[in-house]
């Protein structure tokens, strides 16, 4: 029988827990010219969220009387939240990323059923995902698996021996057992296989209750968990509860403003980085030509040495071409004649057999110039749209924090596949995370976002940005809410910004060396990085 039957006087005051239980005047993103992305432009956006109430904003009144303008844009509505009701729970400082949780005292029945699972709680939660973990039950034989029932009636199954011929599956299905964790669902990993999301996830503005039980190696299945009630947000606007957090300021910033749209809220901001790449040359006290790894690590199978111009001003490739006040990171094979002057580690082959160091590229990161922990950041790039290429840019943690600190945080903000085998050429946005026991990675479905014009987003400069505020993330295409996602295992720690170009990984096919196009290009207008008063001082700027 279904547990979560016992359950059904559950109020929807419950389901409360959804969300959060979890210079000059360019420098504002211009809006888009309807309610979705489009090809960057400077006329403004349709920003309804139907359903929700007008409600002034923080700001709105710019002490002279006058509203602020926003073009065609209509005023800002804000979904109704209940100001006076209690905060949800939000981590402490002494175990900030639920360490503590992960532990059942309850000794086993010799004989028995498992103990009940302890603690289920939300870790995250976007549009049409969520992940939850629970602490593992103890057994005086074995725990073989964890049955998850849904409110809906639909059960799945975490096993220990399940097995499936995709790796990578096959990766994601271990870690959901040794992290006592789930994602409602995994559609990158199983959208028609095991899980089958496709059929089965949830989709936004659904709301369900969930609870875990455990079986044991005899068929013995315990009592059910606690429960949790997930509302998953909505496309674009959604609530924002209120929530107890150790890093939360007292403004209620994410309760009292539209955040569908960038230019609803940045005027709260102030500008705290900036590179226009005006000069001739890369700025050396905001970026380094280098990842925070060096070049004696290869990660995700990738093909490219990144050449670090600024150690090796005589590698004879530079990739890095600036005119016009763009930055164009360009990618080609490696020349005959600079292939000695490789680090060793490019010799061979990984894992998966990719030859590595087949091509030259650049990258640049912010580490130990500028950091940040929390803000919004964008850069106004046009990918590249080359076979082979994988243009990226995102947030990633100088440190991963040690003990119930560890956390090692990246935030996505667009990754894009010049040519995409995989289906068609999305812009995509990605969340991970160390889970804090077992040190592993845990990572958000690969979100996607299809341009509504029909073209490619490769055909055009976009603004990609992100907004990172406590217990909560927003991703933003040419200043329009695309995705979001929030809940107590968003990062606290700082980050700083990188950018480069890929040719070739464990994702980005091999480039044509004999036939295809190059170099490889990807092109930046700008980056820059604000952040709100409250948050303001925990970031480094070049003087």
């Amino acid at each position: 029988m279904n547990p979560l039957l016992r359950h059904t006087f559950l109020s929807l005051a419950v389901a409360s827990l959804a969300a959060c239980s979890s210079g000059d005047s360019n420098t504002t993103p211009t809006s888009p010219v309807d309610d979705t992305p489009a090809v960057d432009t400077d006329s403004p956006a349709d920003g309804d969220n139907d359903g929700s109430t007008e409600t002034p904003t923080d700001g709105a009144d710019n002490g002279a009387g006058n509203a602020p303008d926003y073009g065609d844009l209509p005023p800002p509505t804000i979904p109704a939240v209940d100001l006076l009701a209690t905060p949800i729970p939000g981590p402490t400082l002494d175990d900030p990323f639920g360490s503590l949780l992960e532990i059942d005292p309850e000794t086993a029945t010799a004989g028995g059923a498992p103990t009940q699972p302890k603690n289920l709680r939300i870790d995250l939660v976007s549009n049409d995902w969520a992940e939850f973990s629970w602490a593992p039950s103890n057994d005086d034989g074995e725990v073989v698996a964890y049955n998850i029932y849904r409110s809906d009636g639909h059960v799945y199954t975490v096993g220990r021996d399940q097995t499936d011929g995709n790796a990578l599956a096959q990766a994601e299905i271990n870690k959901f057992w040794s992290t006592t964790s789930f994602i409602d669902c995994n559609y990158t990993r199983f959208a028609t296989r095991l899980h089958e999301c496709a059929s089965f996830g949830p989709k936004p503005g659904d709301i369900f209750s969930y609870e875990v039980t455990a079986v044991d190696e005899t068929g013995q299945e315990s009592i059910p968990s606690n429960p949790i009630t997930i509302n998953y947000h909505q496309d674009r606007g959604a609530a924002v509860p209120l929530y107890a957090d150790p890093y939360l300021d007292e403004s209620r910033f994410a309760q009292s403003h539209d955040l569908s749209n960038t230019a609803y809220f940045l005027d709260q901001f102030s500008l705290v980085f900036e590179d226009d790449f005006d000069g001739d040359s890369i700025d050396s006290a905001r970026w380094n030509t280098q990842l925070v790894w060096g070049d004696e690590t290869i990660i995700n199978g990738e093909q490219q040495y990144f050449v670090n111009t600024q150690d090796e001003p005589d590698f004879s490739y530079n990739p890095f071409k600036l005119s016009d006040s763009i930055l164009t990171i360009e990618a080609t094979t490696v020349p005959e004649g600079l292939q000695s002057r490789l680090p060793e580690i490019c010799n061979g082959t990984d894992d998966a057999g990719k030859e590595r160091c087949l091509f030259l590229s650049g990258a640049l990161s912010s580490h130990d110039k500028f950091n940040m922990t929390y803000g919004y950041v964008e850069g106004r790039m046009k990918t590249s749209d080359t076979f082979g290429a994988l243009s990226s840019f995102y947030l990633y943690h100088r440190y991963p924090g040690t003990g119930v600190n560890l956390h090692a945080p990246e935030i996505d903000i667009v990754e894009y596949l010049g040519e995409n085998p995989f289906g068609d050429e999305d812009a995509f946005q990605t969340y991970h995370f160390a889970d804090v026991n077992t040190g592993e990675t845990r990572s958000a479905p690969t979100m996607s976002y299809k341009n509504p014009t029909g073209e490619l987003f490769s055909d055009q400069f976009h603004t990609y940005g992100v907004l990172w505020e406590p217990q909560l993330v927003i991703w933003y295409i040419d200043g329009v809410e695309i995705k979001r996602l929030s809940g107590p295992q968003v990062s606290r720690q700082g980050m700083n910004i990188v950018t480069y170009l890929v040719a070739g990984s464990g994702w980005a096919p091999t480039p044509d060396i004999e036939g295809g196009t190059f170099p490889l290009r990807y092109e930046i207008d700008y980056i820059r990085a604000w952040q709100r008063d409250a948050y303001d001082s925990n970031g480094l700027y070049p003087q």
